[in-house]
């Protein structure tokens, strides 16, 4: 699940992309999924 985060952030380090808000909307979705997942587990 984290390798989403992981690779946008490769790819904007190594491979130039942009960073934009869709990606961080993204991110922000796949952080706030897993802590929803590790409060009900």
């Amino acid at each position: 699940m984290t390798s989403i985060i992981v690779g946008a952030v490769i790819s904007a380090v190594f491979f130039k992309e942009r960073f934009g808000r869709p990606r961080i909307v993204a991110a922000a979705l796949v952080v706030a999924g897993i802590g929803l997942m590790l409060h009900a587990g």
